[in-house]
């Protein structure tokens, strides 16, 4: 099994900046981090399960979130750096590298703020832009086709207090939206696999998801009782994601009923982070364990695996891809390690 993994931040600088942040219980949420974040994606291979994990080769793109490859077409990836000072543009920016090395698709949108998820849809791309709270669905031309902002349905007053409306005529990424600024900080966002006219996306504030159908925009809340949740998913028995406070991979049936919680870290270590987690053919999960800085497999049976990321690196995300998938020389070119 071959799987890549994403880091947005590998510098130094931005450990420092988390650990007073939150890890000192310093509330520094209006702060925006300012240095250079480094970042890179991963591919790693498991040859069996509880197998050893081996790290078989690394890109360094600027600041990576959401990825997808999609075979046949390439991986799409969320990349660059949002805007950390007022008046100073971003430019974050979803690209798709194609099997033979190639940038050949690169979308920008004013509407781009805070990119956190990414997920192909059957006429472009799904994508939360955490940082006005709203989810796009993009085509391939860059073209808005589809959209959902929180501040209109129902969610409009600020996390640090205040209302807010967002301008879709306005360039965002203009503009520093800190998370005080934000009312849900939705931060992942997918079709419905056994549904496809709904929409499920995490409401990272309000502890929710939130399912919502594509043609009146109405939602409902199916899940509710998180703690700073990512990463909806399908699951073979439903859906699964990340309580990422609490430390927990959550498997839910198809009728969000709870299943099973799987402790994704160690019991007795004080600020637990679990990012996302994905589900091996075999039954047992992939867990990234961040601020242990590991990933984790742990089967039904409690058995686990673990490949430690080596500090500054925290995974934000980890991707399935076919055995097959590789970064060529001409992929290395174009993301070269600077930091």
């Amino acid at each position: 099994m071959r799987f890549l993994i994403s880091y947005p931040q590998t510098n130094w600088g931005y450990v420092k900046f988390r650990l007073n942040r939150i890890i000192r219980g310093k509330d520094k949420s209006n702060d925006v981090y300012t240095g250079s974040p480094g970042g890179k994606i991963q591919l790693i291979e498991q040859a069996e399960p509880l197998g050893e994990f081996k790290l078989v080769d690394e890109i360094y793109p600027t600041k990576p979130f959401g990825m997808e490859y999609v075979p046949g077409e390439g991986l799409y990836f969320i990349t660059g750096l949002p805007c950390c000072l007022d008046n100073q543009a971003g430019d974050e920016h979803i690209i798709r590298l194609n099997d033979q090395g190639e940038v050949d698709l690169v979308i920008k949108h004013p509407l781009f703020s805070q990119m956190r998820s990414l997920r192909r849809t059957k006429n472009g791309i799904l994508v939360t832009s955490s940082g006005i709270d709203a989810i796009l669905e993009v085509n391939l031309k860059g073209e808005v086709i589809w959209d959902w902002l929180a501040t209109e349905q129902g969610y409009s007053t600020r996390y640090g207090g205040g209302e807010r409306s967002i301008d879709r005529n306005f360039d965002h990424r203009t503009l520093c939206y800190s998370g005080k600024l934000q009312t849900t900080h939705l931060n992942s966002a997918i079709i419905d696999p056994y549904d496809d006219s709904k929409v499920l996306t995490i409401l990272f504030y309000q502890g929710k998801v939130a399912r919502i159908d594509r043609e009146t925009l109405k939602l409902e809340i199916v899940i509710e009782n998180l703690n700073g949740a990512h990463h909806i998913r399908p699951h073979s028995q439903g859906y699964m994601l990340s309580n990422s406070r609490k430390g927990e991979t959550h498997i839910y049936d198809r009728n969000f009923q709870l299943l099973k919680k799987i402790s994704g870290t160690n019991s007795l270590f004080p600020v637990k982070w679990v990012q996302d987690s994905i589900e091996r053919p075999s039954g047992s999960h992939i867990i990234a364990d961040c601020n242990t800085f590991n990933l984790r497999e742990r089967s039904l049976g409690g058995q686990e695996s673990k490949f430690n990321t080596q500090l500054p690196n925290r995974i934000f995300q980890i991707e399935p891809i076919n055995d097959n998938f590789c970064f060529t020389s001409l992929a290395h070119s174009h993301f070269t390690k600077t930091n």
